[in-house]
């Protein structure tokens, strides 16, 4: 009997070093978006170590067009992203941009924030631009030769373009066709800056399968690398169905080899905190739980090309936690006054990732 029990002892702990062993390079992501991106400086670096103490390998955030060029035809303002790209790079956690928000000179409507860029090239030149400060042949590793040199070798573009608040366009305007556009453009300036670099799709979300679809109809293919989905729902073995959906899709239409991230997963505690009677809703037991079950699950299946994601970003790192209900996602509660407090989520994110 002892025997047998050692066995099976050794099987198990053979089969979880291998399953650990298997996860792929930068499986581990939050985001980084909310109050906390304009944190005091030592908040900042405090939290971006605990990026790395916890196992964080990379982290996705906003590069917003609109901050970097205000003025028509004035020069970009790295400013921004420089300090977030310093801040990453000396504590190793890679940097995944999400491209958006065009200048309000750039875009289809001045008054709103979310309006898409007027002409795809001025997008692209932005593009360019970033490439040309963090990629590879970057001048920001050229000017901080004090860092470790991380280049930027993946670009989002744009996040939820199917969704009114994030792509706003009038009542009978085609979302579909005007990202298609967008996206066909911005493949074509990243690769003539960058042939190695990764042209991530913007993440989607809510029937997420079946607006992939569409963007498939509108010309989509061979216009990007990465497919990125953003799976929100209340159990964890229904992130790895829509998984499973999405990436039907991919093979449907001749991308079945194409790496597939999770660019955001999460469970807001909000439940009896926010006046709201959305399902997605937990408590902070709940989201440890959530988190733990979907991270094994997805990291279990993650060589899968049928049912697997190669990247998981938690949605969000930190949050104030008061507001909406994704004001209580965050790993951290943040306050502006106060220090940021961990949240039970985060000792879970910790234990899975071997930080």
């Amino acid at each position: 009997m002892l025997v047998r029990l050692l066995a099976a002892a050794l099987l198990t702990l053979a089969l979880s070093t291998s399953a650990h062993a298997a996860t792929p390079a930068n499986f581990y992501g939050t985001n980084w978006d909310r109050e906390i991106t304009t944190a005091p400086d030592l908040v900042q670096d405090e939290m971006f170590r605990k990026m790395r103490t916890t196992g964080v390998e990379t982290v996705r955030t906003s590069f917003r067009w609109d901050l970097a060029q205000p003025e028509e035809g004035g020069a970009f303002d790295h400013s921004v992203t420089d300090a977030l790209v310093a801040r990453a790079s000396e504590r190793h956690v890679r940097v995944l941009p999400i491209v958006i928000v065009a200048p309000s000179w750039a875009r289809t409507t001045a008054s709103n924030s979310f309006a898409p860029p007027r002409r795809p090239r001025e997008y692209a030149a932005y593009l360019t631009a970033l490439i040309g400060r963090y990629g590879p042949d970057g001048t920001f590793w050229t000017e901080h030769p004090d860092l470790p040199r991380l280049p930027i070798r993946a670009w989002q573009i744009w996040n939820e373009p199917h969704l009114q608040y994030q792509w706003t366009v009038g009542e009978h305007v085609d979302r579909t066709q005007g990202y298609a556009r967008l996206l066909r453009v911005a493949y074509d300036a990243v690769k003539a800056a960058d042939s190695g670099a990764q042209v991530v799709l913007a993440g989607l979300t809510n029937d997420s399968p079946r607006v992939l679809a569409g963007l498939y109809r509108a010309g989509v293919h061979g216009d990007f690398d990465v497919a990125a989905i953003h799976a929100f729902t209340r159990k964890p073995r229904n992130v790895l169905r829509l998984v499973r959906r999405f990436r039907r899709v991919m093979r449907n239409h001749g991308d079945g080899r194409k790496p597939l991230w999770a660019t955001e997963i999460g469970l807001p505690a909000s439940e009896g905190r926010a006046d709201s009677d959305n399902t997605l809703q937990t408590t902070d037991r709940g989201m440890a739980r959530f988190l733990t079950k979907t991270y094994g699950l997805l990291r279990r299946t993650s060589g899968n090309r049928k049912a697997g994601a190669t990247r998981a970003y938690w949605y969000t790192w930190a949050s104030r936690y008061s507001g909406e209900i994704f004001d209580y996602a965050g790993l951290f509660r943040y306050r502006p006054r106060g220090q940021p407090d961990p949240r039970p989520a985060l000792r879970a994110y910790r234990r899975m990732a071997g930080g």
